[in-house]
């Protein structure tokens, strides 16, 4: 049987743009499919939950808990309905996956958790994946997202109507304080190299900075009006 996949991400890593998440897992599971939802932008700043209402539940949930405060060297974490998980061999054979073997026979663990996680376990990075966790839970999604929406509000105040800096992604969406731009230069009428801004951020300021396309090059482009052949 054929199933509807469908993925998207909760929150863009590029513009900072939210999905509202439940309606969009209700209109997916109406039509039998499986949602997994990228919250590797989103985890830090909001509420994630798994069984929001009947139909508005994910399949599953991807976390990149190194974005997060403290988060540096954690693992990558996957969550997801067991009931995905029905083939009996491993996606990657490792130590720990295997419960007896003869010449002619494997026979892989049960548990689901271990069979995916062969090898040697980030055990340190697990810890303080939970640690980052509870530091979040501790100072509260609520409050998190008062700061996040007074950022948006103030740099949107400074910079949406302003000649040299052009803001990509609208600014009247629900927003993360995530923000991409292009700095023009009249005199040259161009736009500066995006390394060397981050360059001048960085040294001059102390403001680190991402430049290129942020492992969403097709999105930049629509974002930034390219043609796309």
């Amino acid at each position: 049987k054929k199933h509807i996949i469908c993925t998207f991400n909760a929150a863009s890593n590029v513009t900072g743009i939210r999905t509202d998440v439940d309606p969009v897992s209700k209109l997916v599971h109406r039509y039998e499919g499986w949602i997994f939802w990228d919250y590797a932008a989103a985890a830090p700043y909001v509420k994630i939950d798994m069984n929001p209402s009947k139909f508005a539940y994910k399949d599953g949930v991807f976390i990149s808990p190194h974005k997060f405060v403290g988060g540096p060297s954690t693992p990558g974490i996957l969550i997801a309905k067991k009931k995905l998980f029905t083939n009996p061999v491993p996606s990657d054979v490792g130590g720990g996956t295997v419960n007896f073997v003869t010449r002619t026979h494997i026979e892989y663990v049960k548990d689901i958790e271990a069979r995916e996680e062969g090898g040697t376990p980030n055990i340190l990075g697990a810890i303080r994946a939970g640690l980052v966790f509870h530091l979040k839970e501790s100072v509260g999604c609520h409050t998190i997202r008062a700061r996040e929406d007074a950022l948006v509000a103030k740099f949107f105040a400074r910079f949406r109507n302003h000649p040299k800096l052009l803001v990509l992604g609208s600014s009247t969406v629900p927003r993360l304080a995530i923000f991409s731009f292009r700095i023009y230069v009249p005199l040259f009428e161009k736009y500066l190299h995006h390394n060397f801004i981050c360059v001048l951020l960085n040294d001059l300021f102390g403001i680190q900075v991402r430049s290129g396309c942020s492992c969403a090059a097709p999105y930049v482009l629509v974002s930034l009006q390219f043609p796309i052949h």
